[in-house]
Formats: structure tokens, C-alpha cells, sequence
């Protein structure tokens, strides 16, 4: 078993904000949003943290399709199956979610800045 305990971003001192889908698009054409992915939004005054989850649609689906995707994969793998389960219940207390990280820079256009200019005319922020 691993050390690995999940700390929120805001014990860091970060702040958390909310994004539509639309605008995720509009600030990220890059990094598209997949059916199965939500999103939580962090910032302080170096960098942007953008953590991604698993929604509950792709939840539900894949519980309801367990015993499926079970006889597929043979009972031999059961006990990888019923783990990456608890992983995909638990994504925050088992660190299987993924992170981007966007930094301030002093170097020309920068991201960060094109972010924080677009979420405080969104109104997302104070």
C-alpha cells in the first residue's frame, strides 16, 4: 500500500473556480474534455491547477457493466478489476486522476495571464 494521501490545493493556498464545459473549450482548445472527464479548477498568483476526474455518467457505466467487462477480462484478473473499481470511486484518496499545470511567466503572451483575464471577466471570480 502507498503513502500517498490526497491534500486539496486550497491547504496550499489556492482557490478553487468553476468552469463550464463552453468555457473550458474557449480557454483550453487544446485539451479537449473527453464524455467521460469533469474538471475541478485551482489558482494563486503563479500557477493554474486543473485536476481531472472521471464523471458520473462514466461511473454509473462502468458499474453497471462490471459484471460484463468481468467476463471478458476472465475471472483470473478479478481482483485488478474489483481495485481499479475502488480507484475509480475513490480517484482522490487513491491519486488516480491527472493534473495540468499552468505557470506564470515573465516572458511574453502568457497563458496564466490570458486565464485569470478571462475568469474575472467571466465573473468567476472576485
Amino acid at each position: 500500500m502507498s503513502d500517498y494521501t490526497y491534500r486539496s490545493p486550497t491547504e496550499y493556498g489556492y482557490t478553487r473556480f468553476k468552469l463550464s464545459r463552453k468555457q473550458h473549450k474557449e480557454l483550453f482548445p487544446r485539451r479537449v474534455l473527453r464524455w467521460n472527464q469533469k474538471c475541478e479548477y485551482y489558482y494563486n498568483d503563479n500557477n493554474v491547477l486543473i485536476h481531472y476526474f472521471s464523471n458520473h455518467l462514466c461511473i454509473i457505466l462502468t458499474t453497471v457493466l462490471f459484471p460484463i467487462l468481468i467476463l471478458f477480462a476472465g475471472l483470473s484478473h478479478f481482483k485488478e478489476a474489483i481495485k481499479e473499481m475502488k480507484e475509480l470511486y475513490n480517484e482522490k484518496k487513491y491519486g488516480s486522476f491527472s493534473t495540468d499545470h499552468i505557470s506564470k511567466c515573465n516572458r511574453g503572451k502568457n497563458k496564466y495571464d490570458e486565464i485569470m483575464n478571462y475568469i474575472k471577466e467571466q465573473g468567476v471570480i472576485e
